[in-house]
């Protein structure tokens, strides 16, 4: 059976087999079998069915050897991201059901850990769920590294020290979508309704989008959405009035987020217009 770096262990097939039987053959009984000749004796009748029992074999550890590959390089990335890094803990929380971002180290933050967690303050349970959320951090931020937060909570450790363990709620930013759709000459469907366009609009940021990532308006609508359109344009602002709708500014370059930062849409603060 033979290795590749890149497929591992790779079973012979049945004529390689029967060829290294033959050739130990004539090795040991003194016998000069060619390919030709040794098919149909008794030796090829005999070893036939041992060659299938041995590449049957053969296939077994390649498998083994492959589902192995699998574990150890799921291991080695465990290991390469551990749970306190901030993959680790965004990981982590993303698992226990909460949409989490850490803010990115500079030398000024040496030994401090910024989380910001999108949580329902206003929940009636909301006390229990930032205990709970605290106990979690308590158990992914690698020891020695200090929290910081607006919301916090005094967790007592297996060594029974006490610290406070805290974490941040997002800044949470209003913003309209202004969507323009320029009606192709050549189309052939149906345009589709204004409602319509803006839900696929709102399902797309929402599937793209999360706390503290940038918000590239190119990313959350193209032609491919609206096969009528021969070019849309994406924009948002933040201090859209409908009272006042001319005093509007409105932007469509990537807006650079901070960690905490999430850009709040509905149905309601969208704009759709037709060119």
């Amino acid at each position: 059976m033979g290795f590749a770096q890149e497929n591992g262990y790779v079973p012979n097939d049945i004529e390689t087999i029967i060829s290294e039987f033959r050739e130990n053959i004539n090795t040991q009984f003194g016998t000069t079998y060619t390919v030709e000749s040794f098919l149909g004796t008794n030796f090829y009748k005999y070893f036939y069915a041992l060659a299938q029992r041995v590449q049957k074999n053969e296939i077994k550890t390649s498998e083994i050897f492959q589902k192995l590959q699998v574990y150890i390089t799921l291991i080695n990335e465990s290991i390469s991201r551990p749970v306190n890094t901030s993959p680790g803990i965004v990981e982590k929380l993303e698992a226990e059901g909460y949409i989490a971002s850490v803010k990115p180290m500079v030398d000024a933050d040496a030994g401090k850990v910024h989380i910001c967690i999108d949580t329902d303050e206003e929940a009636e349970d909301y006390d229990d769920i930032k205990l709970a959320l605290c106990t979690l951090i308590s158990q992914i931020t690698v020891g020695g590294s200090v929290t910081q937060g607006t919301e916090t909570e005094a967790i007592v450790l297996s060594n029974g020290q006490s610290f406070d363990f805290k974490y941040n709620l997002p800044n949470r930013i209003p913003t309209w979508l202004r969507l323009t759709i320029t009606l192709s000459e050549n189309n052939m469907v149906v345009v589709g309704s204004p409602d319509d366009t803006k839900l696929l609009l709102l399902n797309n940021v929402l599937s793209l989008y999360r706390l503290g990532r940038n918000f590239e308006p190119q990313r959350y609508f193209s032609v491919l959405n609206a096969p009528w359109a021969s070019e849309v344009h994406l924009e948002y602002s933040f201090d859209y009035d409908p009272d006042e709708p001319e005093s509007a500014t409105w932007l469509d370059e990537i807006y650079d987020a901070d960690y905490d930062d999430l850009l709040e849409v509905s149905l309601e603060t969208i704009i759709l217009e037709e060119a």
